[in-house]
């Protein structure tokens, strides 16, 4: 057998002339990770003690969070392994820690909410259920079912709420032109009663889909 000096389960011609890791030392970078398993399990890199720069060592990210080394954001919510284990105190695998519908990315950086509580205003409804920027949609219709901006009101900012894009005229609450004629929604005329959309809900509060 080829000599393996620390017992890492690499030998130490490979540890010299490939990895360039010490044959002397068992865990060359001392994340908790044996070069060997870094190589061979875990795809990391033996020189580096965290490979996914997310501030959490592979050893830990490993053996105590049971998340992903090679990746900083595990599952996927949009904060890094590192901040949900050390700030945030959520699990980071678990993409919404509280059950509430919210991605914990979102509760943090897109609403301001508490990713731990599912009611962060303790107002009797799920923080899922609420219309942040009262539109008219809830939160998660808004994220999941239309993909529009939850904190706010008019998404594609053409002056028209994406309640009223979507439920009352079905247009496109991405696009402030939705069908491309050169004319935000806003400004055009719906229900072709000789008043813009705007002007009818902004001014007159009629319905902008209803010419009488």
């Amino acid at each position: 057998a080829l000599p393996d000096t620390d017992s890492d389960g690499l030998t130490d011609g490979d540890e010299v002339n490939k990895y360039k890791t010490n044959p002397l030392v068992a865990d060359t970078d001392s994340d908790g990770l044996t070069d060997g398993d870094e190589v061979n399990i875990h795809k990391t890199n033996p020189l580096v003690e965290d490979t996914d720069k997310d501030t959490l060592t592979d050893g830990d990210e490993v053996r105590i969070h049971k998340t992903n080394p090679t990746l900083a954001d595990t599952d996927q919510d949009g904060l890094t392994d590192g901040d949900e284990a050390s700030i945030h105190n959520t699990n980071p695998n678990d993409p919404d820690t509280d059950s509430d519908g919210l991605s914990d990315g979102v509760e943090v950086f897109v609403l301001n909410l508490d990713p731990l509580k599912i009611d962060t205003d303790a107002d009797g409804v799920n923080d899922g259920d609420e219309d942040f920027d009262s539109d008219g949609l809830t939160n998660l219709e808004e994220i999941v079912t239309y993909n529009t901006n939850p904190a706010l009101a008019d998404t594609d900012l053409d002056g028209l709420s994406d309640y009223i894009e979507i439920v009352i005229l079905n247009l496109d609450p991405l696009k402030i032109d939705s069908d491309n004629d050169g004319i935000n929604d806003g400004d055009e005329d719906f229900d072709s009663d000789g008043l813009t959309n705007l002007e009818e809900i902004d001014t007159y509060k009629t319905n902008p889909a209803v010419a009488d």
